[in-house]
Formats: C-alpha cells, structure tokens, sequence
C-alpha cells in the first residue's frame, strides 16, 4: 500500500505532462496528427486510470488515518 501511495502521484503526474506536451506539439504542428490514432487514445485511457487508482488509494489512506486518530481521542476520555 505504501507502494502505491508513494507512486501512484508521481505516475499521475508524469502521464499527464505527456499528455500536456502531446496536445502542444498538436497545436503547433497538426499535419502530424498526434491527437489521432490508438497511441493518443492509451495515454488518455492510462491518465484517467490512474487518476482514479490515485484518489482511490489516497482517500483510503485518508480513511484509515482519520480512523487511527479517532481512536487515539476515544482512548484518551
């Protein structure tokens, strides 16, 4: 869990600054058609999976934190 609380951000992160940089280069440059085809369509598939995989992980994380400092306030009445 760890592993994936520290990861999955950076990868997030990482995936839609290529992205960023794809929609540029197709805005300067459109005969070369970057946003066409099944390559563009797998990293906005892949962006928002792992969007998803992110705030999932992070809001259990939440979760269990919250959890934990809830009790050390019932432990200590």
């Amino acid at each position: 869990m760890r592993f994936f609380r520290s990861f999955l951000p950076n990868l997030t992160i990482s995936l839609n600054l290529v992205l960023m940089i794809v929609i540029y280069l197709d805005m300067r440059n459109p005969m070369m058609g970057f946003l066409i085809g099944t390559p563009f369509v797998v990293l906005v598939a892949s962006c928002c999976i792992c969007s998803i995989a992110t705030a999932v992980v992070l809001y259990a994380a939440y979760r269990k934190a919250k959890r934990k400092f809830l009790d050390k306030l019932q432990e200590k009445e």
